[in-house]
């Protein structure tokens, strides 16, 4: 049966008027909806003036609501989720509440996304070993490499749910089993699965969860959700802080901390509130459309991207088989991706790339029509 049709959700992105956005994978389109929540909120800053009514009717309220929108998304309680600015900050929070006196050990793979190694290994002073783990073919590893690796040494285990540059699935329900049998804590980053691949955080079994709005959820820049198991959320006593994790922020007390009981404890300082409501507008879209059938939707339309590159020739750097890949094809283009990817965009087809493939990511609101724009203008390029 053909997926089903989603384009009629087209006209909410004004960028697909003019080009061929297949590059959601880092930018998720600006939707019209998210422009107007942007604009009611800039009209009553305006309007209302002082600071205690734009944060106590506009703000704080937006806040809330995001994160019951996540949590829906994400099957967990809005009360086990911190707003934080991005997954660097994220993670730093939860690294600076490990105690590397008694486990030393954190586990990751050479696979994962950039920033997760850097957070880590800056822990190092503090006494942190980072374990990277291997991939045989560049592309995915292999649940063995985390079982020989995970001992009682070690502090964390570090998963992606979806690799960034192949886009396989790492089977991270598993890895967080693995962990929790070792008594480790387990930390997913599923900035490339989350609004692709279905989530139920429960049943994930994670100790810790971080994903970012950017991307898929097309929320723009300056907002991730951080995610805490309940049983675990009473023991973390972060050093990466500030007056919005305290029990009371407006208490203005500088010399008592007392963090919040709930996740809002993982949380800093004044919250950047102009991408609450851009980052609402992208969260609800998506829970409209349901990740099921945009899981649907992209499996076909990355098909259609593997057929394409397939009939011109190309390697692809990503999984063929629909269930096991997230919402990126990687095509591998040469030495020149950089100015491929870049002479496309001049032709108004947006991609980006990694090494030497393009990384072709199509969401639900795109067309066929869209990929064969791309390998036609590609064609002309090679």
């Amino acid at each position: 049966m053909p997926s089903e049709d989603l384009s009629s959700w087209r006209d909410e992105f004004p960028v697909l008027e003019r080009k061929a956005y297949l590059i959601s994978a880092s930018l998720g389109p600006v939707s019209r909806r998210s422009r107007r929540y942007l604009d009611h909120y800039v009209d009553a800053w305006a309007a209302k003036g002082a600071p205690d009514n734009v944060w106590f009717e506009d703000i704080f309220p937006t806040m809330r609501t995001l994160k019951q929108r996540f949590a829906a998304l994400a099957s967990c309680d809005p009360g086990e989720l911190a707003i934080t600015t991005n997954v660097s900050i994220a993670l730093s929070t939860i690294a600076s509440c490990v105690d590397f006196t008694k486990r030393r050990k954190v586990i990751m793979s050479e696979l994962d996304f950039p920033t997760d190694g850097h957070v880590w290994l800056a822990q190092r002073p503090r006494g942190a070993e980072v374990v990277f783990l291997k991939s045989p073919d560049g592309l995915t590893i292999p649940l063995e490499e985390y079982e020989r690796a995970i001992d009682d040494d070690t502090a964390v285990v570090m998963v992606n749910r979806v690799l960034y540059r192949s886009s396989a699935l790492v089977d991270a329900k598993e890895v967080c089993r693995m962990a929790r049998r070792a008594g480790a804590w387990s930390f997913v980053d599923d900035y490339h699965g989350i609004g692709i691949v279905p989530l139920d955080l429960h049943d994930l079994g994670c100790d810790f969860y971080t994903a970012g709005v950017l991307k898929w959820l097309c929320g723009g820049p300056g907002l991730a959700f951080l995610y805490a198991r309940r049983d675990v959320l009473p023991g973390l006593e972060p050093a990466v802080t500030g007056w919005f994790a305290t029990r009371e922020p407006f208490s203005f007390d500088n010399q008592h901390l007392e963090y919040h009981p709930g996740a809002r404890r993982l949380e800093h300082g004044t919250p950047p509130a102009p991408v609450y409501p851009l980052a609402l507008g992208g969260l609800e879209i998506i829970g409209e459309v349901g990740v099921e059938r945009i899981r649907e939707r992209q499996g076909a339309l990355t098909d259609h991207v593997i057929a394409r590159a397939d009939r011109a020739g190309l390697p692809i750097r990503t999984p063929r088989d629909r269930s096991a890949r997230g919402g990126v094809v990687n095509v591998g283009v040469g030495p020149e991706a950089g100015k491929i990817c870049h002479a496309l965009l001049e032709r108004d087809v947006c991609t980006d790339f990694r090494g030497d493939g393009l990384r072709i990511s199509p969401h639900f609101f795109n067309t066929e029509d869209d990929v064969d724009r791309c390998f036609d203008e590609l064609r002309a390029l090679l």
